[in-house]
């Protein structure tokens, strides 16, 4: 019951992440008092967690998972070209939020094999 919950409450919370990621992305902001290029950074922090975090009963492959992470910040950058709220598509945006899918994935992938290789090693010793 209690691996339900935590299944449960991490796929709520990453829609909500995800959700979030959306609306900001999308509402109008002031960024004439931050650093130039500063913007980078975080587009690079939120698409790495999101990716990193996606639930896996939601996805296929991490192949995927990239492609969708990507995919929804390019899809974004193009409502920002499009919608009347003060922004604008930026293609370096685009590049930051795929550099940060493909971290955040590449981080998962490299963590759970060394994390798998740790344990099988262990389990042998033990044996």
């Amino acid at each position: 019951m209690r691996e339900n919950t935590v299944i449960f409450l991490h796929k709520f919370f990453w829609a909500f992440y995800v959700l979030a990621l959306i609306v900001g992305s999308l509402i109008p902001v002031n960024m004439s008092s931050a650093p130039e290029q500063s913007d980078k950074v975080v587009h690079f922090l939120a698409y790495a967690l999101m990716a990193s975090f996606w639930p896996s009963s939601w996805r296929r492959s991490w192949l995927t998972a990239f492609c969708l992470a990507g995919g929804l910040g390019l899809l974004l950058e193009f409502a920002q070209g499009a919608l009347p709220t003060g922004r604008f598509f930026d293609p370096w945006d685009a590049v930051a939020n795929a550099m940060g899918a493909g971290v955040g994935v590449g981080a998962v992938l490299v963590w759970s094999r060394s994390a798998g290789r740790n344990l099988f090693e262990g389990m042998r010793r033990k044996a």
